[in-house]
């Protein structure tokens, strides 16, 4: 299979229809149309079944589909590599950040570095496990983020910047604010805020809870964004679990507080990420050793 054929495949597939494969990959919807029909010609099975403008996948479509994905993969990581190896790419600099390293550190070794006015920085923000796959594909240089999730992967190249430690937090305003050294059970009945995807960490104090035999209640607001946490916090009606970096600004202004706790140490690594098998342009390697620095 042709990987132009399978990008017009999957563009079928995701968007439902002929017309949103053509929006998506900016040809006729009658260029799709017989590219999707010179497929199933070959295959000699039928990926869709037309219903009106929809396209409804078969069972063929739904075991092409992880197939046709590591093609556009393997594809979008070769284009990468090759734009590498001959410098074509040396002007921008695509970096994912997770909400922990976006609090700054990210911000001071772009600005330490003071690169030539030519590059061009692209900062995305998600989850770490979330953005590997883009830094697998090529979609982006650098990856700097809490590992939230322990994910073997020999496409990539990691290193334990440091330990982030995660601290209950609420509100300056919140009765509990300073209250001096509290237990596990003196907060398990609380309202809490938490926070979605947040990996083995949430395991760890989990259990720590319920060996003090105070389960924690469950949490009454999940959120993936970091920005409603923080407010929510800082009406000082919640508590809530949180690394202790994304949330040292507001701590260092009076606005939100880490409440003293005698429980273990929960932490996770804040980790750089980089394509193993792929040459690594000078700026990476430099924005690399400067998060060493500052971390170090």
């Amino acid at each position: 299979m042709e990987a132009q054929v399978v990008r017009h495949f999957l563009a079928a597939f995701e968007t439902g229809t002929f017309t949103g494969a053509a929006e998506r990959l900016h040809l006729t919807q009658q260029a799709v149309s017989k590219s999707i029909s010179r497929l199933e010609n070959q295959l000699g099975i039928r990926l869709f079944e037309r219903d009106g403008r929809r396209l409804r996948p078969t069972v063929f479509a739904d075991m092409l589909l992880p197939h046709a994905r590591a093609i556009a993969a393997e594809t979008d990581r070769f284009r990468a590599d090759l734009q590498d190896m001959l410098g074509e790419r040396a002007g921008q600099i695509r970096i994912g950040v997770g909400p922990s390293a976006a609090t700054g550190l990210i911000a001071e070794t772009l600005e330490n570095l003071k690169p030539s006015r030519k590059v061009r920085f692209s900062v995305s923000a998600g989850i770490y496990e979330r953005m590997l796959d883009e830094l697998i594909c090529g979609r982006l240089d650098l990856l700097v983020a809490l590992r939230q999730v322990d994910r073997p992967e020999v496409l990539i190249r990691e290193e334990v910047l440091s330990d982030i430690a995660y601290v209950v937090v609420a509100g300056a305003n919140h009765r509990l604010a300073h209250s001096g050294k509290l237990t596990l059970a003196d907060i398990a009945s609380e309202r809490w805020v938490r926070g979605a995807d947040i990996g083995a960490v949430e395991d760890e104090f989990l259990a720590s809870f319920a060996a003090a035999g105070a389960p924690l209640v469950h949490p009454e607001i999940e959120t993936t964004s970091v920005l409603f946490a923080k407010a929510m916090l800082q009406q000082g009606t919640h508590l809530s679990i949180l690394p202790e970096l994304l949330v040292l600004n507001e701590i260092n202004r009076g606005h939100l507080a880490v409440l003293h706790v005698e429980a273990p140490r929960w932490t996770r690594p804040l980790v750089i990420a980089t394509r193993a098998r792929a040459p690594t342009p000078p700026l990476v390697s430099s924005i690399v050793e400067q998060l060493k620095r500052l971390t170090g």
